[in-house]
């Protein structure tokens, strides 16, 4: 069955002599694996269409019941050049895309997946700073498609709204991202995370990935909301969403 759907590229890793071996994240069937035969070659009908973290229509042989494909044909839908001129954007982008990565492991479609990683890639294009803030953003939302979302509005053991003025830090749970409100002091497990932290955790929560380029934190913020979500999503999945990806992070804060 020939399909085409747009994509965006997650990985890409060489094949034989002069080929590719892809792994995109699709809106039609979710995360497939495709081999992009000559892709390699100084002329090739492909361009830059399966660069990594490119948003590109994908013409492909699907074949039933089998994990590989065949590319046939490659479009740019949606230009991202940007990313890959900056590499506080590229090394964020590579940060996100790993995530998806590591957390998708066979074909299944979810347009939601799609779109939350489209749109973040596209802010992250237009971005010129703050782009670290929009991994923590993207990890923080995509969290509750993986089946555990965060909640750092209300405390974990009351159910009561928490605010950040009442407490100069908190111990966050790590089976649903909750904090624990001050009258619950006599507990002694959990991240703990500053109060600075904790609102800016709750506010990107409620904005756009737009809205979260505008942000400004410090190093030590962004260090605390990053080892944060390594321990949360290590908590829920077993493992870390991956070294990779961590190490994309990492490079992303300058550390």
């Amino acid at each position: 069955m020939i399909s085409t759907t747009e994509a965006i590229i997650l990985k890409s890793l060489k094949y034989r002599d002069s080929g590719k071996l892809l792994t995109v994240y699709t809106a039609e069937y979710g995360r497939c694996s495709l081999i992009a035969n000559g892709a390699r070659k100084a002329k090739n009908k492909f361009g830059s269409a399966l660069e990594p973290m490119s948003c590109s229509a994908l013409t492909f042989y699907k074949r039933t019941g089998k994990d590989l494909h065949t590319l046939s044909g490659a479009e740019t839908a949606v230009p991202l050049r940007n990313l890959m001129d900056s590499f506080d954007r590229m090394t964020a982008g590579l940060a996100i895309c790993e995530t998806v990565y590591s957390t998708q492991t066979h074909e299944e479609q979810n347009l939601a997946i799609f779109h939350l990683l489209k749109d973040v890639l596209v802010a992250l294009n237009a971005s010129e700073r703050n782009e670290q803030t929009l991994i923590a953003w993207f990890q923080a939302h995509y969290a509750a498609f993986l089946g555990f979302r965060i909640a750092p509005d209300f405390c974990a053991a009351s159910g009561e709204a928490v605010s950040p003025a009442d407490a100069p830090h908190f111990l966050l749970s790590l089976a649903d991202g909750a904090p624990y409100s001050p009258a619950f002091a006599q507990v002694n497990t959990g991240f703990r995370m500053d109060a600075g932290t904790l609102a800016i955790l709750q506010r990107l929560m409620h904005i756009s990935p737009e809205q979260a380029l505008l942000m400004v934190l410090s190093e030590r913020q962004q260090t605390q909301l990053s080892d944060f979500l390594a321990m949360y999503y290590q908590f829920h999945l077993d493992r870390t969403v991956s070294d990779r990806s961590r190490r994309f992070m990492q490079a992303a804060q300058g550390l």
